[in-house]
Parts: C-alpha cells; sequence; structure tokens
C-alpha cells in the first residue's frame, strides 16, 4: 500500500514539474509585418527635340541647346545669285544705306552651315542687335565705324558684347570665289564647314543663354488668318526695290525669285518698325545709314495662302512675337523670312 502511495505522489510531483497550460506557455515568437511601399515615378517634361527656329521635327539632338550662328549676306544685283541661299533656317532683311538692302541668315545648327555661303559683307547695327536677340555668333567680313553721330557696327559689337568672327582678320574660315567675273566685294565667300573648328578656337560660349529667341510652332501646317494672300509684296522705304512672294499650292510655300533662283518660305514675317537715317561722310562724300530701331509695332504674319496682324516687340532682349489680342504667336513649320518695312520712310505691305 505504501509503494502504491509513494507512486502516486512521484506522478503527482512530474505532472506539476513538467505539465503546462495555455496560460503558462512560452509566447510564440513575434512576426513583425513590413510595409509594402510603392515607388512614386516621376514624369520629367518632355524635350523639345524640334528645330527651334523652324519647329520641324528631323533636328540634330546634338545642336539641342546650342547658340545659333548669324551670317551677314549682300543683296547687290553683282552677288545675285548667292551661294547657299534658302539653306538657312531664317532670313531676315532690311534696309541698310543708299536704298540698299542687306540679309541675315540664321542657322540654329552652325555645324549644318553649307560649305560654301555668301558673298559675306560688313557688319551693321541693326544685324548685330537682331544677331543678339537670338543669342546668335555673329559672322561677317568687315564693318562701319562710328562718326557724326552714326554708332557703327564695330562699336555695336563691343558694345553689346558679341561674339563675333570678322573676315577681315583673315584666316582659313574666309576666301574669295574666283568662277564669277565681278569685283571682290561680290566674291567674299564663308567656308560653313569650318564654322564649328573656329568656334572651339576662339573659345565661344556654345551653351544657348536663357535670353535667346524662342518662336512657336503649330504641330501641322494650318491657315494662320481668314484674309488671303496668295501675292505678298515687301517694300523696306521708299528707296529701296520690293520683295515678291507668290503662294504655290504645289508645295504650300511662298516662293521668290528676286535671287535669281527659287527661294520659298513657309512662313513671311513683317514687322513694321520706325527707322532713322543718318548721313555721315564717306570717301570724300556722305553716305546715309539705316538703322531699325526695335522699339516694336505692328505687323504680319503670312502663311499658307493667307494673313493676319500681329504686333511685336523686344522686350527682356528677345524678339517676341504675338497674335493681334497679346497672345503668343504660332508660326508653322518651315523655314521663314522676317522683313522689316519702316513705317516712318514710307515702307509699304501688299497683298494680291
Amino acid at each position: 500500500m505504501k509503494k502504491i502511495i509513494s507512486l502516486l505522489l512521484c506522478i503527482v510531483f512530474v505532472f506539476a514539474m513538467f505539465g503546462c497550460s495555455k496560460k503558462d506557455a512560452e509566447p510564440a515568437a513575434e512576426t513583425t509585418t513590413v510595409p509594402t511601399t510603392v515607388a512614386e515615378t516621376t514624369t520629367e517634361a518632355p524635350v523639345n527635340t524640334a528645330n527651334p527656329l523652324t519647329g520641324e521635327k528631323k533636328y540634330n539632338k546634338n545642336a539641342i541647346g546650342k547658340r545659333p550662328v548669324a551670317i551677314v549676306v549682300e543683296n547687290l544685283s553683282p552677288a545675285r545669285p548667292q551661294w547657299a541661299i534658302g539653306t538657312s533656317d531664317i532670313i531676315m532683311e532690311g534696309e541698310v544705306e543708299g536704298g540698299i538692302s542687306r540679309m541675315l541668315w540664321i542657322y540654329a545648327d552652325y555645324t549644318s552651315v553649307p560649305e560654301k555661303v555668301g558673298p559675306i559683307r560688313s557688319a551693321r547695327p541693326s544685324y548685330v542687335k537682331f544677331a543678339k536677340l537670338f543669342d546668335a555668333v555673329y559672322i561677317h567680313w568687315g564693318g562701319s565705324h562710328s562718326k557724326s553721330g552714326y554708332v557703327g557696327g564695330y562699336e555695336t559689337i563691343k558694345k553689346l558684347k558679341v561674339d563675333d568672327v570678322d573676315g577681315m582678320n583673315g584666316g582659313k574660315l574666309f576666301g574669295r570665289d574666283q568662277t564669277r567675273s565681278v569685283s571682290s566685294e561680290h566674291r567674299g565667300i564663308l567656308y560653313g564647314d569650318k564654322i564649328p573648328k573656329i568656334i572651339k578656337e576662339k573659345k565661344f560660349r556654345t551653351a544657348a543663354s536663357d535670353t535667346i529667341t524662342t518662336l512657336s510652332f503649330n504641330d501641322k501646317a494650318q491657315a494662320v488668318g481668314t484674309d488671303k494672300a496668295n501675292k505678298v509684296n515687301v517694300k523696306f522705304s521708299s528707296r529701296t526695290d520690293t520683295r515678291k512672294f507668290a503662294f504655290s499650292t504645289k508645295d504650300n510655300c511662298y516662293h521668290t525669285d528676286d535671287w535669281k533662283t527659287d527661294v520659298k518660305f513657309k512662313n513671311i514675317v513683317i514687322l513694321q518698325d520706325t527707322s532713322t537715317y543718318i548721313t555721315t561722310p564717306y570717301k570724300g562724300s556722305s553716305t546715309t545709314y539705316l538703322n531699325y530701331d526695335y522699339k516694336g509695332g505692328n505687323g504680319y504674319l503670312v502663311s499658307m495662302g493667307t494673313r493676319t496682324k500681329i504686333k511685336w516687340d523686344t522686350t527682356g532682349g528677345t524678339l517676341n512675337l504675338r497674335t493681334a489680342d497679346g497672345k503668343d504667336l504660332k508660326l508653322n513649320p518651315g523655314k521663314s523670312y522676317i522683313g522689316f518695312s519702316s513705317t516712318n520712310h514710307d515702307g509699304k505691305v501688299t497683298f494680291e
């Protein structure tokens, strides 16, 4: 009997030592839940890969954000047809002196300038100022000097701190064409394919500044107004000849043969501006220079056989084109002609 009691006591003791209940059980290992995070995605603004001066999509990606070049080209009859005319993105034209006009050819991509351009001519204040609006490297052959109240081309380059390349300094960028039987001033040419090397040698800034003129474009060509404009005639002043353009429905461009060859543009932009005549001594006689004041005013955009009135100014050091009611003006994709017509010296613009 004592053995039985002893056995029962042992069983109770073992149960007390090793038995367990839910209350006394060792808690299970804690688990932590890691919150699921979703990576935020940011959408960067798309880079505009179109030509900034024509709005055309096929453009050298290496030229995006780079400065353009502006080249002074002669416009007298012995210089026509000019070498490579029609290849620039923009042609700007206006009066300079003695009733003659001159052109400024602007290329957005300075690596795309043709091998032979010209005839290259000298700097004038109005053209230096216009190149400055586009933050362009200014290329010329010679220039006018200040005298008798006239501020010359050279002095304007210095005052505005414009990066320039001058043919008077020689170098391999300039030469004389030998194929035409005209005087030497009508044969000065620029070797455009050498421009990148010259810009690098001169250590010019190549990145465009924040104040560079920017143009706006429609995605596709469309009428710009309800008034018809099949022909456009631009007279810079009472002393100059008239530039004539005719619209062609075959390619939806305006053509002119005034330069003894066919040249076409998608947009014709006419800027009406006041101008100043200054007469100065010149080689024993005198000459009368013209400067555009760039104070802004009215004008016209002509494209797709139509026209509309516009407003323009140079506020902020850029060329600003606006609609008649003050909105940003959109051009049609393609090359543009910009002509200055003097409002105080009988410049005229007519349409047919």
